[in-house]
């Protein structure tokens, strides 16, 4: 019975983990990927929104991308990159997208 709740319980992780657009690993994540890009010829104003989930219970954060660009005054965006972080088993967990442009 033991194995079967533990099978269980690995097999829903995987295919949790699986349907993420981001490789997250079951022990450590730390993955640097770019969102989107524009033909923006360069930039001179970065910001950043994070979203935070511990113990995969309780999320939180706002890192939409009008609410993070209208806070640093972008009003045309160059790319923007994710990065994702996490520590075993979605003990700790981050989001944080970061908008580059004018």
């Amino acid at each position: 019975m033991k194995m079967k709740v533990v099978f269980t319980i690995v097999m829903s992780v995987l295919l949790i983990s699986g349907a993420l657009a981001t490789p997250i690993g079951l022990l450590y994540s730390d993955v640097k990927e770019p969102v989107s890009a524009s033909s923006l010829a360069s930039y001179t104003k970065t910001a950043s929104g994070t979203n935070t989930s511990i113990l995969a219970m309780v999320g939180f954060g706002d890192s939409s991308i009008e609410k993070v660009a209208q806070n640093a005054g972008i009003t045309k965006i160059k790319h923007i990159d994710k990065h994702t972080f996490s520590l075993p088993f979605f003990i700790y967990m981050t989001e944080t997208f970061t908008i580059y442009g004018d």
